[in-house]
């Protein structure tokens, strides 16, 4: 009987934490619309996508409603110093030419999301997308 409870107890602590991670997205949802944002996204449509490793498994969610995009993190990621490095780099470089702002969120050494501001076009997106995807798809592995 102990092994159903256990697998209960998982089961639950998994949904628990599936349905924080789900009110921390729709308290990111109303930050946007407390902010401001919300007359320069009007007639804007959010999109949902995922970066995946090399098994199909998802490494994060991009929740990107111009000109806001989240990267949450699903699974355990370390970066190393190097990683952090290039991350931050990627980042830089952005904020340098066009002007983004972004927040990295960690848990000692385990990233868990990062959120980026003033994306003005799909270009900007996709570069910073193809950068951290890249980044996390080696720190993975």
């Amino acid at each position: 009987m102990s092994v159903n409870t256990d697998e209960l107890k998982k089961f639950l602590e998994n949904k628990i934490a599936a349905l924080r991670k789900e009110l921390e997205f729709y308290e990111f949802l109303l930050s946007i619309i407390e902010s401001g944002y919300v007359s320069s996204i009007k007639g804007n449509k959010g999109t949902i996508e995922y970066i995946k490793n090399k098994r199909g498994e998802i490494l994060a969610e991009i929740y990107f409603t111009p000109p806001v995009a989240k990267f949450v993190i699903k699974t355990k990621i370390t970066l190393n110093k190097s990683y952090f490095s290039a991350l931050s780099k990627i980042l830089e470089s952005e904020k340098e030419l066009n002007k983004i702002d972004y927040s990295i969120e960690m848990d000692k050494s385990d990233i868990k999301e990062i959120i980026i501001k003033n994306i003005n076009n799909d270009i900007i997106y996709n570069k910073i997308k193809t950068g951290i995807q890249a980044i996390l798809e080696r720190a993975i592995s």
